[in-house]
């Protein structure tokens, strides 16, 4: 069959699934001793054209594939390849969690968490847990200022979004899935209290957690970065030097900086005892 015959008989692939497969492949060949990215086809194991299961499906460059539709290499030899490469994308997503896990408690919000309180009941039968008041503080100023957002650009966001896989967890602030080709849109919250919070690292954690989500689903997204700052001279453009040039350093990140001010809600202080 030609290249061409081939071309208009194959059935069409879910293009979610599509971009899964070459995520996982590099976009490339999955005979990583071929090195081929210039033109790669997705072939069937099972040679089932139906049957559209990621796990059924590899990354081949034209002569490969044809190699494979002719036996030349077999569907033992080309599940052990697919095994090698899902592997290694394990690897690299719980590579990747492990990072931003490790940096969970700065930049990233949560649901606010009930822990055991200081001032307990007298009744010792009786325990009494509450969120810590900070933690309660910044996660309503994260979904005021996802609202401001969703206003300002006309799309609104599902809200503390979990992908879960097994014992990989990712946690996005925000996310807004499209139909067809549009990409989706990932939102990563950070308050930043006082100038000299700024920091590089805030860019690229948003920038992992989109590169995360992408390898996870085989989605495209673009990522915003959402920026709060506590007073409004932090929005001049000479503030917040370093998450701003950390973000216009990141691929298909953008930048949206809003005070305490222009939100008309502000934390205060972290903790009650500071009152």
């Amino acid at each position: 069959m030609s290249k061409e015959s081939y071309d208009s008989a194959r059935p069409h692939v879910p293009a979610d699934i599509r971009r899964l497969v070459l995520v996982e492949a590099g976009h490339g060949c999955a005979l990583k001793v071929c090195g081929e990215t210039t033109y790669v086809e997705l072939h069937h194991i099972d040679e089932n054209r139906e049957n559209n299961d990621p796990a059924n499906l590899i990354a081949l460059c034209d002569m490969h594939h044809k190699m494979a539709h002719d036996g030349k290499i077999d569907r033992k030899s080309l599940r052990l390849y697919k095994e090698r490469l899902s592997t290694s994308r394990e690897a690299n997503i719980l590579e990747r969690l492990t990072r931003l896990e490790a940096h969970s408690e700065s930049g990233k919000s949560d649901l606010p968490v009930p822990e055991l309180s200081v001032e307990q009941p007298t009744d010792a039968s009786i325990s009494k847990i509450a969120v810590p008041r900070w933690q309660l503080q910044t996660f309503a100023l994260g979904q005021v200022a996802i609202t401001r957002y969703e206003k300002e650009v006309g799309v609104y966001f599902e809200r503390h979004v979990e992908l879960v896989a097994g014992e990989k967890r990712l946690v996005l602030d925000g996310l807004k899935q499209f139909h067809g080709d549009q990409a989706d849109i990932v939102i990563d919250f950070v308050y930043v209290r006082k100038a000299y919070l700024d920091a590089p690292a805030y860019g690229r954690w948003a920038q992992e957690k989109l590169e995360v989500y992408e390898l996870m689903t085989g989605r495209r997204a673009t990522g915003v970065l959402l920026v709060v700052v506590g007073k409004d001279t932090m929005l001049e453009e000479m503030a917040l030097p370093q998450i701003r040039s950390s973000v216009r350093d990141a691929e298909g990140m953008t930048l949206q900086v809003y005070s305490c001010g222009q939100l008309g809600f502000h934390p205060g202080p972290n903790s009650a005892s500071l009152f």
